[in-house]
């Protein structure tokens, strides 16, 4: 009897049943330290499904294909691991579009595995036949379609060099189900994988670098996604303290310093809620540029001063000057670039300013806190910042947090205080809502002994919400925190700035506990005086929960400054 992946049913037949070509996929997929499989059901990938009860790895099936593109998106994010989704045929490939082009934008490597009408069929209009080759190319790095069940292990390899190489990103196989079940001819076991070395800087320009940051007297260090896939984080810590650099993280990069303690932490590299970077990147002499380029959070690198050097260190050689300076560009992993400064130390620094970084963002989000304590007359919702700071206090220090893209996560996310990688999960550069749960389920899959408590608003949670009944299912500890303003506040707001006018942005009250306990997990309804102790009952529950809190309709700085 077999129950790994749902009711038991005899499998007698198991051992002398000959490996197919799903076997081959599942095998492939375990070597790269794939142990969950998300997934919807469908009869052409069905050998895959049966090739999970030989191998130690769980199908988690889930209610839409585009969750479960999240939630392998968000298994690299929790873990360092890239995740994997299959999808059936046709409109199942089709549904994985939004949570590739996401992971496409945000540097995130995941694998996508389609099913595909049979070769003696193909391009012939079969049912559920799409040509989902060329619908996944444009939001995938490397999309292949594999004909032969033997070569199966030969393209899951080649797509994890693909995923890997220079910027991350998501890849996508398609197999037609005639390979996907045909008899295995070759039968030998692939060769061990091995990954790529992290790629080293030229020393000549380390030299340079290494004068540049000894001499600079107002130098600014700005972490992205690279620290994050080379795992540089301690060695980002105790260079950033050596060298006394003041830091500011983003994306990938949050949590590459415990932003809970370090003194040279001064927020989140995002300009639009941190008008300090603004004002750091035009006053510094010398700004590091760690693993990351340009984008639009960093306004491209318009803002940066006229006398200021730039240094910018990228695996990829194609994001070096991507949308702004780079007056040295350093193509190396984040890891050894660090690990090149090692015996570096502070120079003559100006001490006054370097340390009055993270002064300033202290200053700055006690001024936030301070308006949470004002209200509009009659208004007795809270502010969104009470919410979140009162669930913040009130999280378990294990917590992992997800927020979404919205204004209620534009108050959330420089207010979270991320205190080490994977565990801090938000969709970023994509902007799309609909990622956040997912992410939530995901993560707390793969980490089950930590709760996920995500921050939303209430248009975002509606995207796929049904998924707290996956969550229920696996009984993953997923705490989704409703700030509910009953409106889309993020779009309503701003309208009503510039048009005087808010055009078919209003939600009506909906009963959001009544909601979760519908779809087997535990409902509540708080007060920002409340939530605290409902979050601890929630998480102490050990499954999933939506805990709804009204708040008033409050823009956060991020969607003033964007507006």
């Amino acid at each position: 009897m077999h129950a790994a992946n749902g009711r038991q049913y005899s499998m007698n037949r198991g051992n002398t049943r000959p490996r197919e070509g799903g076997d081959a996929l599942i095998a492939a997929l375990a070597r790269h330290g794939i142990t969950s499989l998300f997934s919807v059901s469908g009869g052409p990938i069905n050998s895959a499904y049966y090739a999970t009860t030989r191998h130690d790895m769980r199908i988690v099936h889930v209610r839409h294909e585009a969750a479960g593109g999240f939630m392998a998106d968000s298994v690299y994010r929790s873990t360092g691991v890239p995740g994997a989704v299959l999808a059936t045929l046709g409109p199942g490939v089709a549904n994985t579009v939004t949570p590739a082009a996401c992971a496409m934008s945000a540097g995130v490597p995941m694998l996508i595995i389609g099913g595909q009408a049979g070769t003696r069929v193909l391009h012939r209009g079969a049912g559920m036949e799409m040509d989902t080759m060329s619908i996944m190319r444009p939001v995938t790095k490397w999309a292949a379609q594999v004909l032969h069940a033997d070569r199966i292990p030969e393209f899951v390899d080649e797509a994890y060099r693909r995923m890997m190489a220079g910027t991350p990103g998501p890849v996508y196989l398609e197999i037609p189900t005639d390979v996907l079940s045909s008899q295995l001819d070759d039968d030998t076991p692939p060769s061990p994988w091995t990954d790529p070395a992290p790629a080293a800087p030229d020393e000549r320009v380390m030299t340079q670098v290494r004068g540049l940051i000894e001499h600079a007297k107002r130098p600014v260090l700005i972490a992205g996604d690279g620290v994050f896939h080379s795992g540089a984080h301690e060695g980002l810590r105790e260079f950033v303290a050596r060298a006394e650099i003041p830091v500011a993280t983003l994306r990938l990069g949050r949590g590459a310093i415990d932003e809970r303690h370090d003194p040279w932490w001064f927020g989140p590299a995002y300009i639009p809620c941190n008008p300090v970077l603004s004002d750091s990147l035009e006053e510094a002499d010398l700004v590091v540029l760690l693993g990351h380029h340009w984008e639009f959070d960093l306004e491209f690198g318009s803002g940066l001063g006229a006398a200021t050097t730039v240094v910018q260190v990228h695996r990829d050689p194609a994001a070096l000057g991507r949308n702004g300076r780079a007056d040295v560009a350093v193509n190396a992993d984040s890891g050894p670039f660090i690990a090149a400064l090692a015996e570096l130390t502070a120079g003559d620094r100006d001490g006054e300013w370097t340390r009055g970084r993270a002064t300033a963002w202290q200053q700055e989000q006690a001024r936030l806190t301070t308006q949470t304590r004002q209200a509009p007359e009659g208004e007795e919702r809270p502010h969104p910042l009470a919410v979140i700071d009162a669930v913040i206090a009130a999280a378990p220090a294990d917590a992992r947090f997800i927020t979404s893209h919205g204004n209620v996560d534009f108050w959330a996310d420089p207010r979270i205080p991320v205190s080490a990688p994977q565990t801090y999960l938000r969709s970023g550069q994509s902007g799309a809502l609909g990622a956040e749960l997912p992410y939530a389920v995901g993560s707390a899959l793969e980490n089950p002994d930590s709760p996920s408590i995500l921050f939303v608003g209430d248009g975002a949670v509606g995207y796929h919400l049904v998924e707290i009944e996956t969550a229920a299912r696996f009984g993953a500890p997923v705490i989704v925190v409703v700030l509910d303003d009953n409106s889309w506040g993020a779009i309503a707001m701003p309208q009503r700035m510039s048009y005087d006018v808010e055009v078919a942005l209003e939600l009506p009250p909906r009963d959001w506990a009544a909601v979760a306990t519908g779809l087997g997990a535990r409902g509540y309804d708080a007060t920002v005086d409340t939530v605290g102790a409902i979050l601890q009952q929630a998480v102490a529950s050990g499954g999933p929960a939506i805990v709804h809190v009204p708040i008033r309709p409050t823009l956060s700085p991020y969607m003033a400054h964007i507006s």
